[in-house]
């Protein structure tokens, strides 16, 4: 046993994080503690439960870190769960953050975007929505009754005529003076009342627009404003949730069967419900409150909204800790609440059904991966237990603008955070087995930097690809510490081939076998983040190549147009005052480039 009592004594009683490694120094499992020498005489007991006793049955060695304060530690541990995803760690496999609508409103003539992250700065932020579905259609609606300005600053700043939305009427060219600053400012007020969720009031200054707009026979502009009324009638009308209250909620419930857990959030701004967003907890330890918390603790990393309140059918673990620390991060105060009664108890039990909801749709369609994982273990001969696995593929036309990638796949889900890609630089012509060599070999260089090697890489191809990938892990010497296979697709009715480093002939699997899918899953995902690579690294070199022939674009303007227009389409279709408007640019050489581009066919691929 790792922990031993003369060691655990010399532990500090302090606040602070305490690491579990395994055998290879793997972080196996992080931990916090308000004393840390309290909490790991914990683990001294006979009577730990069966997960714990084999967590410390893996540790090999541990580690503390003493912080100033509690709050501290909670925040610490969560930044080393995120960098090293430790196995016995619970881990939320939705963690990203959710789109806002940001409104300008320091500025002269305010505008509108989406954006992910809030900043600290004097914008009003609303949201977060549940998908970019979600806030495009909120974007949509909104600026059709209250047409704000969704152009960037610097595009504001040098347009000359108005835009396409002016055109269709859900712009009011604010850029070129069509509308004064005092009656653009009334239609960002209504903007805020309306996301605000205050419908009454904007109801009621449209209603006095409309009469007024009557009273002087303006029947074109009172018309539309009745549209406008209805319009948002409607909406309030299909609110299936609106809380007497303007206040932003989120509301969690969590659904558990044995170690799968599935949960949802509810968003309610301004007291109405935007919509859902169901999430998964991997490897789950622990009672209710303890999930809870972590929960807490992981979904709301920097840069994401806080709402005032956060609902829960249970008291998480820590409770005035995390208030403190939320409050602190959302710059107000925030409280978490286990409601007994009224609208808020409805709305737990709400997220509460909708959870078990999510948990019965995994469990219906989902095999647990460490069932899986151990399958892959048995047929494969795996040396490591393959938690995170990552496909290799290279893309290129007869050995030109090569490009070789590597997706990660964590407990059976992709993890695009590491996705990489690598442009070829040590390989001429089309050589596959080169190009397979240099992308393993710079993609392990870099997961040693980043402490985060693979368990298991998958390479597209045959018995060639795979000796390549070996000997890239051989010059590293990290053949030992990482599994590999290669998986040829299938060709004259044989069956796609499995090629192990330790087998003479390729293993065959059956068609359907949940084994292969998975595997077949991993390799065409790096095979369709491959193409789009390619196809990417193409179009920037047509659009450079193109650019080059255009006397007077030099290296300097080239990026400004690549960077302005992003394809060369965009910038056929641009008129000569907007490329001439752009620094570094002019009306003469701007209409050379436009007489360039009509006489040179070319084709811009899409991502």
């Amino acid at each position: 046993m790792p922990l031993k009592e003369e060691e655990v004594k010399r532990v500090p009683e302090s606040p602070g994080v305490y690491l579990f490694k395994g055998d290879k120094n793997e972080v196996l499992y992080v931990g916090k503690a308000k004393n840390l020498r309290r909490r790991l005489q914990t683990y001294l007991r006979a009577d730990l439960p069966y997960k714990t006793q084999v967590l410390l049955a893996k540790t090999k060695s541990f580690e503390t870190i003493v912080t100033r304060s509690e709050k501290e530690a909670l925040v610490l541990e969560a930044n080393l769960i995120k960098k090293h995803r430790p196995r016995y760690n619970v881990i939320l496999r939705d963690d990203k953050a959710y789109p806002l609508l940001r409104l300008s409103v320091q500025e002269k003539f305010p505008g509108l975007t989406v954006v992910r992250r809030k900043r600290k700065d004097k914008a009003l932020y609303f949201g977060p929505y549940p998908s970019a579905g979600a806030v495009r259609q909120t974007l949509k609606f909104l600026t059709r009754l209250f047409p704000v300005r969704r152009c960037s600053n610097a595009e504001f700043r040098r347009r000359e005529r108005p835009c396409l939305y002016h055109q269709i009427g859900r712009c009011p060219a604010p850029c070129v003076g069509l509308i004064g600053e005092e009656e653009y400012r009334q239609i960002v007020e209504g903007a805020i009342s309306f996301l605000k969720g205050q419908t009454r009031q904007v109801l009621k200054r449209l209603e006095a627009e409309m009469r007024e707009a009557a009273e002087k026979l303006e029947f074109e502009r009172a018309a539309a404003i009745r549209d406008r009324l209805q319009a948002i009638q409607k909406t309030v009308e299909s609110q299936a949730v609106n809380l007497a209250e303007e206040i932003d909620l989120d509301v969690f419930a969590l659904a558990r069967e044995r170690e799968k857990v599935s949960g949802v959030v509810l968003f309610i701004r301004a007291g109405a419900l935007l919509g859902k967003k169901s999430f998964h907890l991997s490897r789950t330890n622990g009672d209710e409150e303890v999930l809870y918390a972590t929960l807490i603790q992981q979904f709301y990393d920097e840069g994401k909204y806080i709402p005032d309140e956060v609902l829960l059918p249970c008291e998480p673990e820590g409770r005035e800790l995390l208030e403190e620390w939320l409050s602190e991060l959302g710059d107000k105060k925030v409280r978490l609440k286990v409601p007994k009664r009224g609208i808020r108890k409805e709305l737990v039990q709400m997220a509460l059904k909708n959870a078990r909801e999510a948990l019965a749709a995994r469990l219906a369609g989902e095999r647990p991966f460490e069932e899986l994982a151990e399958e892959l273990v048995a047929r494969l001969r795996l040396r490591h237990f393959p938690r995170r696995v990552e496909g290799v593929d290279i893309s290129n036309i007869q050995g030109e603008l090569p490009v070789g990638v590597v997706v990660s796949f964590l407990d059976g889900a992709p993890d695009k955070e590491y996705y990489r890609r690598y442009h070829i630089k040590t390989v001429t012509g089309p050589d596959d087995y080169a190009m397979i060599y240099e992308t393993v070999k710079r993609h392990l260089k870099h997961a040693v930097e980043e402490d985060r090697l693979p368990d298991l890489m998958l390479i597209d191809g045959g018995k060639g690809q795979l000796q390549a990938a070996l000997a890239a892990a051989e010059e590293l010497n990290l053949k030992d510490k990482v599994d590999f296979v290669a998986l040829a697709k299938e060709r004259q009715g044989e069956g796609e081939k499995i090629y192990l480093p330790q087998r003479k002939n390729p293993l065959t699997l059956a068609r359907h076998s949940e084994l292969l899918r998975f595997l077949q899953r991993v390799r065409d995902e790096a095979h369709r983040f491959a193409l789009a690579s390619h196809r990417k690294r193409r179009s920037k070199a047509a659009f450079r190549s193109v650019l080059e022939e255009i006397p007077g674009v030099g290296p300097k303007r080239k990026q400004t147009l690549l960077k302005h227009f992003g394809s060369l389409e965009n910038i056929a279709r641009a008129s000569e005052e907007e490329i001439a408007s752009l620094p570094g640019f002019n009306r003469k050489l701007a209409a050379q480039i436009k007489k360039h581009l009509a006489q040179t066919e070319f084709r811009h691929e899409h991502l």
